[in-house]
C-alpha cells in the first residue's frame, strides 16, 4: 500500500540538518519548561517495507513511537510480523486504536469514519467491535485509546468514547469540538506526510514553524505516515530523531506516559 509523497520530499535542500537545529534551538530557548515529545505512526496493520524501515529507524535511535493500528486490517499473524520488526522492547512502542475500518462515510466535505452522517447505535458498535479485536489480537500490549482517522469525529463520537470508557484520544491540532473533560485530547502538532503545500521550500518552512511551535506549547506531537515516505523522508525522520533524542531539554514520550499526566 502506497501513497503520493508530498512534494516536501522531492527537493531538500543541502542545510536541511542545520535548519532543524536551528528550530529546535529556538523552540527549546523560549520554552518554559521540558517539552515533551512524541510520534504516531497512523494507518498500522498490515506489514510492508516501509514499515520494516520505520521499524528500524526508531530501534536504532532508541526513541518511543505510538502505533495507532486500523482493527480491521489487522489479523494476528500479521500483529505478530510488526512486533518482530518492532523487537520486543514494549514500552518504547504504544499500540492504541485508529477507528475501526479507516472507511469514509460522509457523502459529502471532509472525510470522516465517525461524522454526523452516522447514527450513534452504529459508531458505538463499530468503535467497539475494534476495540475488541485489538484487545484479543494486541493483548496487553493495546492502549485503550483513540485516533479517528483524518483526525476527526463528531462530538457525539466523543461522547462515545467517554462511554466506551476510553482513557484519551489524539487528533490534529486543537480541532473545533473540544473533546469532554474526562477524554484529554493528545493532539498532534506536526504534520510529516500528509500536507498540501505544493511548493516543497514552502513545506519544509511551514514544517519547522509547526514544529517551533509545537515544542514551544510544551507538548509536541509529531505525525507520520509511512505509506507516504520515500528515501527523503526516512532521511529526514532520521535527522529528526536524532537531533531530538540528544536535545537535553526534550522527553520523548508515549500516549502512556501523557496518561500520568494528561494536562502536561
Amino acid at each position: 500500500m502506497t501513497r503520493p509523497v508530498s512534494p516536501l520530499y522531492r527537493d531538500i535542500p543541502s542545510t536541511v540538518s542545520s535548519m532543524v537545529s536551528a528550530s529546535i534551538d529556538r523552540a527549546c530557548g523560549n520554552a518554559d519548561k521540558h517539552p515533551l515529545v512524541f510520534f504516531r505512526a497512523d494507518d498500522i496493520g498490515i506489514p510492508s517495507r516501509q514499515f520494516l524501515r520505520l521499524a528500524a529507524c526508531f530501534r536504532k535511535h532508541r526513541m518511543p513511537l505510538c502505533l495507532a493500528v486500523v482493527p480491521s486490517w489487522v489479523t494476528a499473524s500479521r500483529f505478530t510480523e510488526l512486533y518482530r520488526q518492532l523487537d520486543k522492547t514494549n514500552s518504547q512502542w504504544c499500540w492504541h486504536q485508529h477507528g475501526a475500518t479507516h472507511r469514509n462515510y460522509e457523502p459529502q466535505g471532509k472525510k470522516q469514519e465517525f461524522g454526523p452522517s452516522r447514527n450513534r447505535e452504529d459508531v458505538e458498535k463499530s468503535i467497539a467491535h475494534g476495540c475488541r479485536r485489538l484487545q484479543e489480537i494486541v493483548g496487553d500490549q493495546f492502549h485503550k485509546i483513540f485516533t479517528p482517522p483524518w483526525n476527526r469525529c463528531s462530538p457525539a463520537s466523543l461522547q462515545t468514547l467517554v462511554e466506551l470508557k476510553f482513557l484519551a484520544i489524539s487528533r490534529f491540532g486543537q480541532p473545533n469540538s473540544a473533546a469532554p473533560c474526562n477524554l484529554p485530547d493528545f493532539y498532534v502538532n506536526v504534520d510529516l506526510h500528509t500536507r498540501k503545500e505544493k511548493d516543497p521550500r514552502t513545506a519544509l518552512d511551514n514544517l519547522l514553524i509547526e514544529l517551533e511551535r509545537g515544542i514551544m506549547s510544551g507538548r509536541c506531537g509529531i505525525m507520520i505516515h509511512h505509506q507516504r515516505m520515500n528515501r527523503a523522508a526516512f532521511d529526514l525522520l532520521d535527522l529528526l530523531l536524532e537531533k531530538i533524542r540528544y536535545e537535553k531539554k526534550l522527553i520523548p514520550v508515549t500516549f502512556r506516559d501523557l496518561l500520568q499526566h494528561p494536562s502536561g
